[in-house]
């Protein structure tokens, strides 16, 4: 079988003033299906809950985009790793044709066809920028930067030309919708919308949506012809049934359950989400930067993640960076490489210059030294304001955890607090960048740009940009000057300097980076670990079943 991600490698890298193409070539698609594989059915665990968002809308969730990958037209997708490969299929490929201005040449494949029958043509990417650019979303973003999208006679090639120069080209033209398609998020809309990928939708719920494959989808024939994906991390009961699911709760008991399932396969690595505490801009304390500080430090993140996690995991480490996760290539810490022993550490008092380390004989010091004084009450300012602590707290098990044992930190500093359950981890994110609370503790997702991450601090604050409240002149500048260059190595350590002024200011106190769990059945073959939700499903038309062994 031969995969559709069988790419051409794309290496994007501009040193010099000669125009670059990039295109992105199918290699070739398998033509022989297999009947047998074609009758069977996947069960999928992803997180949900699930709606009918589009990619573009701010309500759209990981697993549902994730599901989109699967029925509708993209220029690219996820790949395992975390980076973005090739789609092929509908557009059959995206160049990088000048860069003065930035053009990009999006070609459609000849004779296809929505799931009613309407032809698919440059029209529909088209149509997709028009209702980008007016969406206050901040996937929207690159769509914003382009100035004139034409197609050309036959309708088949599209000329994109950037007002501005946005290196994260790659991110756009994914999930494209029909054009006149019905908005909103409701999950009907998943049934209604006309399909173009490997699979349609046949039925959907907030819990369970169901997939049954495109006949008329080239490539990769030789996968599963019903895929029925649910929110429910339930075990198969027999060994018969193929069952893949991808998790961001891992526990102990989770593993130890596994480990009794001799017919499944398991793999505990990172994430693409950072756990975070974030802090308020103009709050009378948080805006203080001494107390952002002295809360930073008072929290053990090593004794933390040792207790979140316990001594045998994914080498979990401290976080090192806000808008990159511990898996990612450009992330500045240590990556950690799978499964192993984690060694316990102890804090160290040494003056934490570089806003990294954790001392909590330093947070004492510095607040002292501020004018507070410590009182059989707490501490209390110059002036005689008690310092105490409103936390709001993300929806997760995980995010309630992290704050009971942070708020612990924060009592034997001899800061009190009180914890507010927040609805969604932007919610938590919203909260504290308008001042409601404190501070905030919740999971911050990143993506295979880190522009997506860094938008917290620059630009229009949209709600699903988990705004900060903090814009300065300084992050404006860098934030402009990293999504303009195409050179990726330049590019990372531009946004690492971005990365080091949040953390130094203590904005935000980025945690750790959850690690997730894969599981799969022993019987499912090409399945590749993945750092992100799409990145794993967007593998799933490649995964077959491996042929019984003939006795020896």
């Amino acid at each position: 079988m031969i995969s559709r991600r069988s790419w051409r490698a794309l290496v994007l890298s501009v040193l010099s003033l000669a125009v670059t193409a990039l295109p992105v070539a199918l290699t070739g698609a398998a033509t022989v299906t297999n009947a047998n594989e074609n009758a069977r059915t996947l069960s999928l665990s992803l997180p949900g809950p699930f709606n009918g968002c589009s990619y573009l809308d701010p309500g759209a969730t990981p697993s549902t985009d994730a599901i989109l990958d699967l029925v509708r037209p993209s220029a690219f997708v996820t790949s395992a790793n975390g980076t973005l490969a090739g789609e092929g299929g509908p557009i059959a490929s995206a160049e990088l044709t000048s860069l003065q201005p930035e053009t990009v040449r999006y070609t459609i494949a000849a004779a296809q066809t929505w799931s009613n029958g309407v032809p698919f043509t440059g029209s529909d990417l088209v149509g997709w920028w028009h209702r980008a650019r007016s969406l206050a979303s901040v996937t929207s973003d690159g769509y914003r930067a382009i100035k004139t999208l034409t197609v050309a006679p036959g309708g088949l090639v599209v000329t994109a030309v950037f007002a501005t120069p946005y290196a994260d080209w790659n991110l756009l033209f994914r999930d494209v919708e029909l054009i006149g398609t019905s908005k909103g998020c409701a999950i009907h809309n998943l049934l209604t919308r006309p399909s173009l990928g490997p699979y349609r939708v046949t039925a959907a719920s907030g819990n369970r949506v169901v997939l049954i494959m495109n006949p008329s989808w080239p490539l990769d024939t030789n996968r599963f012809g019903r895929i029925v994906i649910t929110d429910t991390a339930v075990l198969p009961k027999s060994s018969s049934d193929v069952f893949a699911s991808f998790s961001l709760a891992v526990t102990r008991n989770q593993v130890e359950l596994l480990s009794t399932h001799p017919t499944l396969l398991s793999h505990i690595s990172s994430s693409s989400n950072v756990e975070e505490v974030t802090f308020a801009p103009s709050r009378p304390f948080s805006q203080r930067v001494v107390v952002r500080q002295a809360l930073s430090w008072s929290i053990d993140r090593q004794i933390l993640i040792d207790k979140l996690f316990g001594a045998v995991t994914f080498s979990t480490s401290v976080a090192a960076s806000v808008v990159y996760a511990q898996g990612q290539s450009q992330y500045a810490g240590t990556t950690g490489a799978g499964p192993g022993g984690q060694t316990t550490s102890t804090s160290v008092s040494i003056s934490p210059s570089n806003g990294l380390s954790d001392c909590v004989t330093c947070a004492l010091d510095i607040l002292q030294k501020s004018g507070f004084r410590r009182t059989t009450l707490g501490w209390l300012s110059s002036v005689g304001q008690l310092l105490s602590v409103r936390l709001g707290v993300g929806p997760s098990a995980l995010d309630h955890s992290v704050a009971k044992l942070i708020t612990s930190d924060w009592k034997r500093l001899g800061v009190s607090s009180v914890t507010i359950d927040e609805s969604s981890d932007a919610t938590a994110a919203r909260s504290a960048a308008t001042n409601v609370v404190d501070a905030a503790v919740f999971s911050r997702p990143t993506s295979s740009a880190p522009s997506f991450a860094a938008r917290s601090w620059e630009g229009p604050a949209y709600p699903n940009t988990y705004p900060s409240g903090v814009r300065t002149a300084v992050l404006t500048k860098i934030f402009s000057q990293a999504t303009a260059i195409f050179n990726p190595v330049t590019a990372s350590a531009t946004w690492l300097r971005f990365d080091q002024i949040i953390m130094r200011n203590y904005w935000v106190r980025p945690l750790f980076t959850p690690p997730s769990l894969v599981v799969w059945s022993s019987s499912l073959v090409t399945v590749q670990n993945s750092f992100s939700v799409a990145g794993f499903v967007d593998q799933l038309p490649t995964w077959s079943i491996s042929p019984p062994t003939s006795p020896g």
